[in-house]
């Protein structure tokens, strides 16, 4: 391990001693090389004492560091690090230390990022289920309302105009097999609410011949304790999955939905109304299940890879 203001790899090491040995002067090969006459010197004796080993690239740490933070309080900065998960700044204030010491020892143990200690995360297989409408994923996204002119804009005498616009919530239906979706932009996130729009989630996907069998969401109340969403889900004969609480991994396609709809849509521009982004939503939607390409579908749009499960179950039965 070099320090990183090495001058010279392996090979320049080498070029320097074979010119040497070849009849230059040490001035003149240091200078070829971009070396002191110090450093060549001090190379060249290297490979007097060690030969071709002299070469290889060696750490610039000291041999001797009186000054080193003595072992016992590593010892326990390293034990406060493992309990706390804290970083250099609060570790200081706990045990009474200087910051840049703390971080010193941290990054001499090899614990100055949290990820090199704690123990890896568990690895989750991705699914897909086979047919379209096997599984639906349902969520909620809440976004604010944007006022009259735009959003967080600084005033005409240089204040931030805080309107309380307040808030509106986009709620989702994604199917599993084709990613096609189905969104609405809603005033609450009630039960009434998601009740209602899953009754037009259903049916929106029923017209595009995708009969839904399950539909998966979090635990939250209007999907939980919703009576009215669960007489929706009954009449429909759609089987309830719900997520283990914390994990919103599960229903990973309707996190992954809620990603592109900021990045592409929500936060893509400026908006200047509410007006504005809603017509946006509109055209958003249509660009998502007909024009969008996705990775996970080979470069098919949702509606293509509903287009070709569509043919390929008729052709099963033909």
């Amino acid at each position: 391990m070099s320090h990183s203001r090495a001058r010279l790899n392996p090979f320049g090491r080498q070029l320097l001693i074979a010119r040497i040995d070849a009849g230059w002067s040490v001035r003149a090969a240091a200078s070829a090389a971009g070396i002191s006459r110090a450093r060549a010197y001090v190379l060249r004796d290297r490979y007097r004492v060690e030969g071709p080993a002299a070469f290889a690239l060696r750490s610039s740490r000291p041999h001797h560091s009186p000054r080193r933070t003595p072992e016992r309080i590593a010892r326990r900065i390293e034990r406060a690090r493992r309990r706390l998960h804290w970083g250099p700044l609060r570790l200081s204030w706990e045990l009474g230390l200087a910051r840049s010491t703390i971080y010193a020892v941290l990054r001499r143990l090899g614990l100055q990022r949290l990820r090199f200690f704690l123990p890896p995360r568990p690895h989750f297989h991705r699914y897909e289920r086979p047919v379209p409408g096997d599984l639906v994923h349902i969520d909620t996204k809440k976004l604010g309302r944007i006022p009259e002119g735009g959003g967080k804009r600084v005033g005409r005498h240089g204040r931030l105009r805080a309107t309380g616009a307040g808030w509106e919530y986009v709620h989702l239906a994604v199917d599993d097999r084709t990613r096609v979706e189905y969104s609405e932009r809603l005033a609450s996130e009630r039960v009434g609410d998601a009740a209602a729009f899953t009754a037009r989630a259903l049916r929106f996907f029923l017209d595009h011949g995708i009969r839904v069998r399950q539909v998966m969401t979090d635990n939250h109340f209007s999907y939980d304790k919703g009576a009215a969403f669960k007489a929706v889900l009954a009449s429909a004969g759609v089987e309830h999955v719900r997520i283990p609480r914390y994990t919103p991994r599960w229903n990973g396609k309707a996190e992954a939905f809620v990603g592109i709809l900021l990045r592409e849509w929500a936060y893509v521009r400026p908006y200047t109304s509410n007006r504005a982004r809603a017509i946006a939503f509109a055209h958003f939607n249509r660009k998502y299940n007909y024009r969008r390409r996705h990775g996970e579908l080979e470069g098919l749009t949702p509606m293509q890879r509903l287009l070709a499960d569509v043919n390929n179950v008729r052709g099963q039965y033909s």
